[in-house]
């Protein structure tokens, strides 16, 4: 991690009255020597199979992914009770869905006969326009999207005759709901909605092998973990459950997403290898202290107080190596499976964007696809929920800072036309 030369830079988070009795309750107990709820890898495997009703989690190597997990939370001790409550919530609803997965391939081995057919991923770094242009080219009639209730709770297999009054859409919606509640600001940085297009990370974050889960809690340990781990099963394992929803709700392919897949490209061609991979470039500068912003709204719910200095240091560090592995990975790579995109472009013509990227790959931009995209942009301006405003200082970082953790990459895009912030 960078090196932090200053002192801490805290934000006090804000809890609503319930929150704050939760906590109180936690420092009760924690002065008399008891970590309130106890997080423990079994005891949370146990809840998941009375929740269920379920026994089979498939193969173990999930197991060592949820134990480093739990280690690194319990390590770092700074979240309070409504935090940990939280951690264990969120461990647990991965392995009972984990449970349900494996209870319907089990019963209905036919589904790992589903095909998927060229999907599309889209990636890049966090806050580079991926989520922007991923609702984009979602709106093509033919292809099909990971809503966020179907990312939170695939199982059982959605049909295309109940897809839009799924009872799971409601239960998700009132999740949603909760964290806005919980942490206002996150609806500016990113809309998050039951029946939106959503990232894939749940998918492998039931693993526990994902990327997502050292940006939602502060778990170094687990981070260094799985820096050099190998993802490939993991991908294998996301695939089944992609495979799993298309099962009984066909299209023709998958519009998909995660800023995550920079760093295994080569283990997702691996699960896809006829995927599109779409990589969307923006100045780190703009990218870093957006992250930040919104780890800050994220990790504000589990914490009394953030010291946004080291969050500042943990992003920029993380990230760089990111486009860092991509750029090492594409080298072995089919050239074609790939699509650079620039972030100032795509905003500046969003529909010449998708038009370029279907052409490229060989997608139909049809006339009802065009229109759709059109009515998106239209029902969704910029800044639809408010703008959301941060700057590098905040975090403890300056240009000069970000811009030698991703001199490797800038390097990269030197004398292409992707670079940012000239």
């Amino acid at each position: 991690m960078m090196a932090v030369e200053a002192g801490p830079i805290w934000e006090q988070t804000r809890q609503p009255p319930w929150v704050k009795l939760i906590n109180a309750t936690g420092r009760g107990l924690r002065r008399v020597g008891v970590r309130w709820p106890r997080l423990d890898p079994e005891a949370m495997m146990a809840s998941a199979r009375r929740s269920s009703g379920l026994s089979d989690f498939g193969d173990d190597r999930f197991r060592e992914g949820l134990r480093v997990l739990v280690d690194a939370f319990n390590a770092q001790d700074d979240a309070h009770a409504f935090g940990r409550i939280v951690f264990r919530e969120y461990c647990t609803n991965q392995l009972v869905n984990r449970l349900k997965i494996q209870d319907d391939l089990t019963k209905h081995p036919e589904i790992l006969d589903v095909p998927m057919p060229r999907p599309i991923f889209i990636t890049g770094l966090p806050r580079s326009g991926t989520t922007f242009l991923h609702r984009l080219m979602s709106q093509d009639p033919a292809g099909r999207t990971l809503m966020t209730w179907e990312g939170i709770a695939p199982s059982p297999s959605p049909t295309r005759e109940t897809y839009a009054t799924d009872p799971r859409i409601a239960r998700v919606r009132r999740q949603v709901e909760l964290v806005n509640r919980l942490s206002p600001r996150l609806a500016m940085a990113h809309e998050y909605a039951a029946d939106s297009p959503e990232e894939d990370n749940d998918l492998f974050a039931r693993d526990f092998a994902a990327g997502i889960i050292g940006f939602l809690f502060d778990v170094p340990d687990y981070v260094r973990w799985l820096r050099d781990r190998d993802v490939s099963e993991t991908y294998f394992y996301a695939r089944r459950q992609f495979q799993l929803l298309s099962w009984k709700y066909r299209a023709d392919y998958w519009v998909l997403k995660s800023p995550a897949h920079i760093y295994s490209l080569d283990s997702l061609l691996a699960a896809f290898p006829d995927a599109s991979v779409i990589m969307t470039h923006r100045d780190p500068t703009q990218v870093i202290p957006s992250l930040c912003s919104l780890a800050a709204g994220v990790r504000g719910i589990l914490t009394d107080r953030l010291d946004l200095r080291r969050l500042g240091a943990e992003f920029a560090e993380a990230l760089a190596r990111g486009p860092e592995r991509a750029i090492a990975a594409r080298e072995n790579l089919d050239p074609a499976r790939f699509l650079d995109v620039s972030y100032e472009k795509m905003v500046a013509d969003p529909i010449a964007t998708v038009r370029d990227a279907c052409r490229h790959f060989g997608y139909d931009f049809t006339p009802e696809y065009e229109s759709k995209a059109r009515r998106y942009l239209a029902d969704n301006p910029r800044h639809k929920h408010g703008a959301h405003r941060y700057k590098l200082e905040e975090f403890g970082l300056d240009a000069e800072t970000v811009n030698g953790e991703f001199a490797a990459y800038r390097e990269w895009l030197a004398g292409r036309d992707l670079v940012a912030g000239r």
